[in-house]
């Protein structure tokens, strides 16, 4: 097995007698452990008469098995392990997995078997269970990803398992005769075969203790032996090719989505010619269709190579954000498309030095590849094994092995006018017809033959055209610098006041990588509204006007983003180390100078305000804690205040505000990662340069509203679910304080969803979390439900409440230690890859915690707290005169 040269695991592989394939992993440096097992059954798989199936089965499996009947029981254990799971359904896979603290894997592992070998499936528990399913189904009607989706499966070959209902609903899953129990678990014997499944199972256990674990607990699934059968029916018919889609959004949407036909071609992962032609095709360098398309207004973003596949198709998207200009010249955007794809054919011999470039970077990030968290590894490993060879399991997203002129030149045949559909989204269509389930409107046109055959004829691009050049940030050499004596946290580089330049050489992660943020504080970004909304528009644009510069660093493993924060700018650089200083100081440099058209103002300031007003169509959910971040924190006004404020803003205005920007300014910078202290040094003395013309002032320290009673906020949305949002909100910023409402909503949490989700089935989101608003602690409680009005879901979530502080004091001693152990491992956890650690760091410094202590004092505090002071301070917060917000919608 191809393993990365910076990963100190060790693996073992192997297949069970049953058929089931197995992944083992021993870290030994880990205190967590994780599993997932992804079985090649979805959807595609879910009879016709009983669509959702797939679905459903997910998610009775959770709740109880033979051995194990308590619904939630597992879910529950994970999460007193210091852990958590989850699952998802797709189309022809479904995946399963968990994490928790190592000292608890072998019973979580012996709990999650029996998902496969003995699930209860109760009958008792169907009904619970359809509702959940219906309230998901009905949450995403508005969903516009899952309403043009359905337009998709509609006008696909009905034959195809791919236009089939995929969430399912209480009609589809409805009892009959007799409950759907049994069609349920006939579903599960059916097609939760072992030769069908894989696991990985990753902790510090030496791997044959793992082997015996994985061999005694998961040998009893039955397998049969018996290959997946294939699917031959074609996702398209000739009929189904040559049209043009015109779809409603739900929010404003302007799109153009270009789609070809392919199938899926055996062994392409060893070449990624897909990904390199969508390369090529979604280049935004100079010369490229993204560059010329935006020059002529027609455009805001392209991209290449999404779109729909499965084990006997694939879509090649070509998708284009358009412009409200762009709209109306959609079929000369569908030309220019042609004429570039003219351009690569015809440069076919030019292709493999490009293609070795994107090779060299592909090997670059293997061998610098950082751990991820173990909960996301395992799952995505465990999907890997479906497609790649035993070999490859870690290295099949990386492998590129040569260009292949045959295979290459294969796919460019499917990139022909008659092999393809239109979608064209925007408000302002004609509908003729209504998508089932999701009620999308859209119309079906049959594409003219004569512009097919005239756009067959294409086979020369445009002068402007060009391909990709050799990428210019792939030629400096990444070199791994010694190790320099130092602190094991970031020291300050001495420089004047109102400058704050910190810097740490990684020493634990070794990789040729690293990251360098800064944020910029300005007096005018907080002005007024209307310059908060400038200071988001400021950031926006920033990113557009670069992006053709500076293209090919992001192509060469250099990421970079402006965004926006309370009080400034903030740019944040990461990736290879080699060029990442240079990288940095050109985008500062640019951010400076950088110049904006008062065309790209005027577009992107109408995209934002539409953004803004879209915010009205989220989940009511979403738009309570968007009201909410507002009540609470001064500098982050509510979108539909933004909006009004940025509409009556003129672009000299904007020039204005951007020179004022600069004038007074507060700077923090953080440099971490594969560098030297001379780097550091070197670095700080050009960022000071750059910003030798402006006042440098004292930080500007971010307000926070301190709540000081109980107050109810309302809202009506017409056409909405319901929902509520409860804050409390931690009355210091006392260390003991926050920590005892994270211990609080670590024991809450899964009782909180188990009973209100789960059994009295209110809505499909509820929750609760741990949220702090400017480094004030807090803790949000919040339902959304399609049925339950908002005064209904606040009168369930009190009754909780209530009942939760009566039994509060009742709990176990050793209850009250599992959570603390939880929640110790939680906050104890180390940093997986040096992204997080940079994250971190980067987070005490914008929060001046300058000791670089937070996770030492939390562990502390934590250790130190009774059960008495922890029951004291849970019935104070939920007594009636404590200061807390409750939002409301409908």
């Amino acid at each position: 097995m191809k393993i990365s040269s910076n990963d100190n695991r060790t693996y073992e592989s192997l297949t069970l007698n049953n058929g089931l394939k197995v992944l083992l992993a021993n870290d030994a440096t880990s205190d967590k452990a994780a599993a997932a097992l992804t079985v090649n059954t979805g959807h595609f798989d879910d009879p016709s008469d009983r669509q959702g199936m797939a679905h459903f089965l997910e998610h009775m499996l959770f709740l109880g098995t033979v051995e194990y009947p308590e619904p939630g029981h597992f879910s529950q254990f994970i999460s007193q392990a210091g852990g958590q799971s989850n699952a998802w359904t797709g189309t022809e896979h479904s995946s399963y997995f968990f994490d928790c603290h190592q000292q608890h894997l072998y019973q979580a592992l012996k709990l999650f078997s029996g998902f496969f070998i003995s699930p209860l499936l109760d009958a008792s528990q169907t009904e619970n269970e359809r509702n959940a399913i219906d309230a998901e189904f009905k949450m995403k009607i508005k969903d516009d990803g899952r309403r043009i989706y359905q337009v998709h499966k509609e006008t696909s070959n009905p034959k195809h398992p791919f236009t089939k209902f995929s969430v399912g609903n209480e009609d589809t899953l409805a009892n009959r005769a007799v409950c759907i129990a049994e069609e349920v678990r006939n579903f599960f014997e059916l097609n939760y075969q072992a030769q069908w499944m894989t696991l990985v199972i990753v902790g510090p256990q030496p791997l044959d203790e793992l082997e015996q674990w994985a061999t005694n607990l998961f040998s009893p699934i039955v397998g049969n032996g018996i290959k997946k059968p294939t699917i031959s029916t074609p996702l398209y018919r000739t009929q189904d090719l040559g049209l043009l889609l015109q779809i409603t959004p739900k929010k404003h949407m302007q799109k153009l989505i270009i789609s070809f036909a392919m199938p899926c071609i055996e062994g392409l992962y060893k070449h990624k010619s897909m990904s390199f032609l969508a390369h090529l095709i979604g280049y935004e360098g100079e010369g490229s269709l993204y560059s010329i398309l935006k020059a002529q207004g027609w455009i805001n973003a392209l991209s290449a190579g999404g779109g729909v596949s499965g084990s006997n198709f694939k879509d090649f998207n070509i998708s284009f954000a358009l412009t409200d200009e762009g709209i109306g010249y959609y079929e000369d955007i569908v030309e220019m498309t042609f004429e570039y794809i003219a351009l690569i054919k015809s440069q076919l011999n030019d292709l493999p030095v490009l293609y070795h470039d994107k090779k060299t970077l592909l090997d670059i990030a293997f061998d610098n590849q950082e751990p991820s968290r173990l909960l996301d590894w395992v799952s995505s490993i465990s999907v890997n094994m479906h497609h790649y060879e035993p070999q490859d399991y870690l290295y099949g997203d990386y492998i590129m092995t040569d260009f292949n002129h045959h295979i290459f030149e294969q796919l460019c045949h499917f990139l022909v006018p008659h092999n393809m559909r239109m979608v064209l989204i925007h408000p302002n269509i004609t509908a003729k017809n209504t998508a089932k389930w999701y009620n999308t409107p859209y119309s079906v046109e049959i594409l003219s033959s004569d512009w097919l055959n005239a756009l067959t004829d294409i086979d020369i691009a445009l002068p402007e055209m060009m391909l990709p050049k050799v990428n210019p940030y792939l030629q400096v050499e990444n070199t791994l610098y010694d190790i320099q004596p130092a602190n094991n946290i970031p020291e300050l580089l001495k420089d004047k006041p109102g400058f704050s330049f910190w810097f740490k050489q990684d020493v634990t992660f070794r990789v040729t990588k690293g990251h360098f943020y800064i944020e910029i504080d300005s007096p005018i970004a907080v002005a007024n509204v209307k310059s908060m909304a400038l200071t988001r528009l400021f950031a926006d644009l920033l990113m557009d006007s670069m992006a053709e510069q500076f293209y090919p660093a992001e192509l060469a493993g250099l990421n970079y983003h402006i965004s926006s924060h309370q009080g400034g700018l903030t740019l944040h650089t990461a990736g290879l180390s080699g060029n990442q200083s240079t990288l940095a100081l050109e985008l500062l440099t640019a951010i400076l100078e950088q110049p904006i058209s008062a065309t790209r103002f005027a577009e992107y300031k109408k995209q934002l305000i539409r953004h803004w007003k879209n915010h009205n169509h989220n989940k009511p959910v979403s738009e309570l804690f968007g009201l909410l971040g507002a009540q609470l924190m001064p500098w982050n006004p509510d979108p539909i205040a933004l909006a009004k404020a940025l509409k009556g803003t003129c672009f000299n205005e904007f020039r204005r505000f951007r020179q004022q920007f600069f004038e007074s300014i507060y700077i923090k910078a953080f440099l971490h990662g594969n560098w030297q202290k001379e780097h550091a040094l070197s670095l700080q003395k050009k960022v000071r340069g750059l910003f030798s013309n402006s006042e440098i002032l004292e930080d500007l320290k971010r307000p926070l509203n301190v709540l000081e009673k109980p107050q109810t906020l309302k809202i009506n949305k017409p056409d909405s679910d319901h929902a509520m949002v409860e804050y409390i909100q931690a009355q210091s910023s006392e260390i003991s304080e926050k920590v005892t409402l994270m211990l609080m909503n670590q024991i809450i949490n899964q009782e909180y969803f188990d009973k209100l989700r789960t059994e009295l089935q209110l809505g499909y989101l509820v929750g609760s979390g741990y949220a702090p608003f400017n480094t004030r602690a807090g803790v949000a409680f919040y339902i959304q439900s399609p049925n339950n009005a908002s005064n209904a879901l606040i009168q369930h979530h009190d009754e909780f409440i209530q009942a939760f502080t009566t039994n509060i004091a009742d709990m176990s001693h050793e209850q009250w230690l599992n959570a603390k152990a939880a929640l110790r491992l939680q906050v104890a956890e180390k940093d997986k890859n040096l992204r997080l650690r940079a994250q971190r760091f980067w987070v005490a410094i914008t929060n001046d915690d300058h000791s670089f202590s937070m996770q030492k004092k939390l562990i502390t505090e934590l250790d130190n707290l009774t059960k008495q002071a922890f029951t004291d301070f849970v019935l104070r917060i939920f007594s009636a005169e404590h200061p807390k917000i409750r939002l409301m919608c409908n």
